[in-house]
């Protein structure tokens, strides 16, 4: 009966099955429990060891990370996007003209990188190719003298970033590479940091927010920062100039549910642009679209410049919110925080806090409702981890920085 139990607890949690049935009251009573729980731990964690957080984290994310290639289906993006490059191939479609129920929302240069990709058996062994972004990661963990073991935790555990990435099968990694770069050269404050980050942002769109967000921040020599800009986008639009009005058009026009304007919200697509919509029963259309982001760049910036923090973690905060606000936000781009904690010291990271919030709570979280009748919307609460982590790291810092003006 207790293999049996465990057999059907990581089917359910590699599936994520319970997100897929309506909330119970049940689970609802669970939830409240789970909530009081973390909180509990959260506050008598002083007089706990970490080395207990650490094992505990490491187990949760096993049971979760590991497990998920256990079962399928998995791997469903890499599929999609095998299919839609061999359709495009075939029928000598430009692959933003393909019939198919999925659309393609990369940049047209990622036509000719997944082809080559998918010859080379991506479909199948997807997660293979993670291991460059994996390999430079921890090169420059090594290169900074930082503790590999406790950042490879976060890598492998936090907010479920990996599960996402490896249940979905979803092409990050030329992005996980770039943006690496970007918080490399960002803490050698170099201006190629600005190529890295245009480089990463022009893949998802979105993320370009980010250029002229830190170009407000950064104060260092300006025509240099314009310079490097200019140049890196001209070099961004030429390698894409080819099928780029497609692609545009692709992003809100497309005649596929899976868009911005169509998008479902749910534990898969937890935007919080499209829960609001949902909530009020609105349908989206492009207005709403504008006005949703004016506000969430307003409100971004009201929290820069009331909270007081040191450079790196105010990049990481603005990164991270401006990633939470992404109106068709999903949750494989959780994987994009983890690189960002390159600008985060050990010591925050090794709080017992970050390891409660960023780790345990997440999976055990997952595997709890994986296993109950828990409704897709409660898939939001992923984000609550997110922001608690940041909130986290914000009062961290500020103590840190108050001990500090102390010593002086």
């Amino acid at each position: 009966m207790f293999r049996k139990f465990l057999s059907e607890l990581f089917f359910n949690t590699s599936l994520g099955s319970g997100f897929y049935s309506d909330l119970s009251a049940g689970t609802f009573v669970v939830l409240i429990i789970f909530i009081i729980l973390s909180f509990l731990l959260i506050k008598f964690s002083e007089y706990i060891k970490v080395e207990f957080f650490f094992g505990l984290g490491l187990l949760l994310s096993s049971i979760t990370t590991i497990n998920v290639l256990r079962y399928k289906p998995y791997g469903g993006d890499a599929k999609i996007y095998c299919d839609l490059t061999f359709i495009s191939k075939s029928s000598n479609l430009s692959i933003y003209d393909v019939e198919y129920k999925y659309t393609f929302n990369y940049p047209p240069i990622f036509r000719q990188i997944l082809d080559f990709l998918c010859d080379f058996g991506y479909q199948s062994n997807y997660y293979f190719f993670l291991l460059p972004a994996l390999v430079l990661f921890l090169l420059i963990l090594r290169n900074e003298n930082r503790n590999v073991f406790l950042s490879s935790m976060y890598l492998f555990g936090a907010f479920l970033a990996l599960w996402w990435v490896l249940k979905t099968g979803n092409f990050v990694m030329l992005e996980l590479v770039f943006l690496i770069l970007f918080v490399w050269h960002y803490k050698k404050k170099s201006h190629l940091s600005y190529l890295f980050l245009i480089l990463f942002g022009i893949q998802r769109i979105w993320f370009l927010l980010l250029v002229p967000i830190l170009f407000y921040l950064d104060n260092t020599n300006f025509a240099k920062k314009a310079k490097t800009i200019i140049s890196a986008s001209l070099f961004a639009m030429l390698i894409n100039i080819n099928s780029v009005n497609e692609f545009l058009d692709s992003i809100f026009n497309s005649n596929s549910q899976y868009n911005v304007l169509r998008e479902s919200p749910g534990h898969n697509t937890p935007s919080i642009y499209l829960g609001l919509l949902n909530i009020f029963n609105i349908d989206s259309n492009l207005f709403l679209l504008i006005i949703y982001v004016l506000v969430g760049i307003y409100i971004l910036f009201l929290i820069i410049r009331k909270l007081k923090m040191s450079t790196d973690i105010k990049l990481i905060t603005t990164f991270t919110l401006v990633l939470l606000i992404n109106p068709y936000l999903k949750p494989y781009h959780f994987i994009f925080i983890v690189p960002c904690l390159l600008l985060v010291s050990d010591s925050l990271l090794k709080d017992k806090r970050s390891i409660i919030i960023a780790i345990i709570m997440p999976n055990l979280f997952w595997i709890i409702f994986s296993n109950l009748s828990s409704g897709t919307s409660l898939g939001f609460f992923q984000l609550l981890f997110i922001i608690a982590f940041i909130i986290n790291l914000i009062s961290l810092d500020k103590e840190k920085n108050e001990i500090d003006r102390f010593k002086i």
